[in-house]
């Protein structure tokens, strides 16, 4: 399947076996990086910018890569230039390469930044070259001198950069002096730079502007060699080696990558497509782990659970038929914490999800202290009961300006509030519910007093967590935490994920052993990606919302489509500890957290 590419961009030969060995072996370590940061499946490749137009890289250029990076299936390309000192030849060519390749592949997303030599890792990175070569001679960094050695063939905006360069790394370093000579700029010319160092009594030091030994350093260290050989009372100083593979340039490219991906996720969300170029509507289908694939034709092992699309009632009705048992009621757990857009069970996906079932629902929420428009001030912890009336005045008022009020009674639902039967002391006795219980164990025992007796009475049937892709956590199991009847359940949410994730557990295990639990996650039209910069905001802070094409998860038992989601999400299941909780106290097998998923959905939702 698709998934996007990096394309680092150097200055440095495939016949600088060494060298070319460490820029791979940087490669791999980013793209191990990029597959933990973004939670996609990646790719980074190596391209060769030469600095003069005789040089071909052969395979290694970067029209060629590109090439052969579409013709594996690539449809977002991120191009890095990975070199300090790019000169004009090397500029003006990768725009060329660049606009050619995305007139050959006008359907590849192409996407490129620039080199910033003076940002503030690559900083620390020479500044730490310089302190360790003055440690090594014993010498004061007041009584030595810098001298930047840069190209000096680019643009002056260029060459500016190195004098920004030179000027940080003079200050961060403490140095006595600073200054710039250029090998193919005659302004200064890096021998005219060295007389003007002769008059000061310093030990000067030479700092290449280049990640990786060549022509730079050869240069440099000739023109150093040729001065000495002339000024014998220069013999002291040194060529610096460049920084090669430092821990700091990796760190620097990494945030280029993490930069590139997420301007590219702004951009998608403040663009408005043109309908002319929308893509044909998805057909239903079933995700087979290679492709999709029919309802009808398709594998579903209903506990593991599957990642499917279904755009109407009719073909999510053929898919939950494979997952859920014929009953004549179902129990909907939904979501319904407050107004922010594209984070609650909307009216589409509530009226999508009930004319599919074949028998009538039980819709199930709990109040919450964000589900209303203000307007009265309330102590949510010791005083919302008081309040009750206004309380179940903005419940309805949810309901009826969301549309959601119209859904419930076209389908003859029914809407059981969790709070209200808590607050009529509606629930069941305790005892009888841990007598129901059996032999399981609650690691939160109040947990047994909040189900209501009109629950018990529907012991058997199924309940369904329809819950909203808006979160790697937030899915099916933690939608049970809605169950809680506390208008405000700060107390419950605990110190950590990890007590969160033990409530919902206890929460699933309880309804349980009533109730055969089965999960639904939907992004029938958008999901939710938490963005700092993001459009929308909510009480969880911004948050941008991606159109899908009918996606949901589903899967007998909560786990599996909760995990499926999580993935597509970004989130590695076996490195959370929310889910660490999950496997212990819920279960699952290696299988569902392996499954191959369609990487160019997951590139869009993370």
């Amino acid at each position: 399947m698709v998934r996007p590419i990096f394309i680092l961009t150097t200055d440095l030969r495939p016949g600088e076996a060494a060298a070319w060995a460490s820029m791979n072996a940087q490669a791999a370590s980013l793209q191990a990086f990029a597959e933990r940061a973004l939670g996609i499946s990646t790719k980074v490749d190596l391209a060769c910018l030469p600095a003069r137009s005789t040089e071909d890289p052969g395979e290694y250029q970067i029209g060629r890569v590109i090439d052969r990076c579409v013709g594996d299936g690539a449809s977002i390309l991120f191009v890095m230039p990975a070199a300090f000192d790019l000169n004009i030849w090397q500029r003006t060519m990768l725009g060329e390469e660049l606009g050619a390749a995305r007139r050959r592949h006008a359907g590849v997303s192409i996407h490129h930044d620039s080199v910033d030599p003076t940002h503030a890792l690559l900083v620390d990175c020479f500044a730490g070259q310089i302190l360790r070569a003055l440690d090594e001679r014993g010498v004061a960094p007041r009584n030595a001198g810098l001298v930047l050695v840069a190209d000096g063939q680019g643009e002056p905006a260029t060459r500016a950069d190195s004098y920004r360069l030179m000027r940080l790394l003079w200050e961060q370093a403490g140095l006595g002096r600073g200054e710039v000579g250029f090998v193919r700029h005659p302004q200064p010319f890096l021998p005219d730079t060295l007389d003007r160092c002769l008059s000061e009594p310093l030990d000067w030091f030479l700092l290449p502007q280049r990640q990786w030994d060549g022509e730079l350093c050869d240069f440099a260290r000739v023109m150093l060699d040729d001065y000495q050989r002339a000024h014998p009372e220069t013999a002291g100083w040194r060529l610096l080696d460049p920084p090669r593979d430092h821990p700091a340039i990796l760190a620097w490219l990494e945030q280029r990558m993490l930069r590139l991906w997420q301007e590219k996720r702004a951009r998608e969300a403040a663009r408005i497509p043109s309908a002319r170029n929308e893509p044909p509507p998805a057909q239903a289908g079933v995700w087979s782990g290679a492709d999709w694939v029919p309802a009808g034709e398709a594998q579903i092992r209903p506990r593991a659970g599957c990642v499917t699309r279904a755009r109407d009632s009719a073909a999510l009705a053929e898919i939950l038929a494979r997952v859920l048992p014929q009953a004549e009621r179902y129990l909907v757990k939904v979501t319904w914490h407050g107004y922010a857009p594209g984070t609650y069970t909307g009216p589409q996906a509530l009226d999508l999800l009930l004319g599919s079932l074949p028998g009538r629902a039980v819709l199930l929420e709990g109040h919450t202290s964000s589900r209303n428009v203000g307007g009265e001030q309330i102590d949510w912890d010791a005083d919302a009961e008081r309040h009750r009336t206004w309380v179940r005045q903005q419940d309805i008022e949810f309901l009826r300006r969301t549309g959601l009020a119209e859904v419930i009674a076209r389908h003859g639902a029914q809407y059981l509030n969790v709070t209200e039967a808590w607050w009529d002391g509606a629930c069941a006795p305790a005892e009888d519910v841990w007598t129901a219980l059996g032999g399981v164990g609650l690691r939160n025992p109040e947990l047994a007093g909040f189900v209501p007796s009109a629950l018990m009475e529907l012991r058997g049937i199924p309940l369904i967590s329809f819950a909203r892709f808006k979160g790697p956590t937030r899915l099916g199991i933690s939608n049970l935490f809605g169950l809680i009847p506390h208008p405000l359940r700060t107390e419950w949410h605990g110190p950590d994920i990890t007590h969160f994730a033990s409530v919902c557990c206890d929460l699933a295990r309880l309804y349980g052993s009533f109730f055969p639990l089965f999960g639904l996650v939907e992004a029938f039209d958008s999901a939710v990606r938490w963005d700092r910069k993001g459009l929308y905001r909510s009480r969880w802070g911004n948050y941008d919302l991606v159109l899908t094409d009918g996606l949901f998860t589903v899967s007998e038992g909560l786990v599996g489509a909760d995990l499926l989601a999580s993935r597509l999400q970004g989130q590695d299941v076996r490195r959370s500890g929310f889910y660490d909780v999950v496997r212990d106290q819920l279960g699952w097998s290696q299988a569902e957290a392996e499954m191959a998923l369609p990487s160019d959905l997951q590139a869009s939702l993370v």
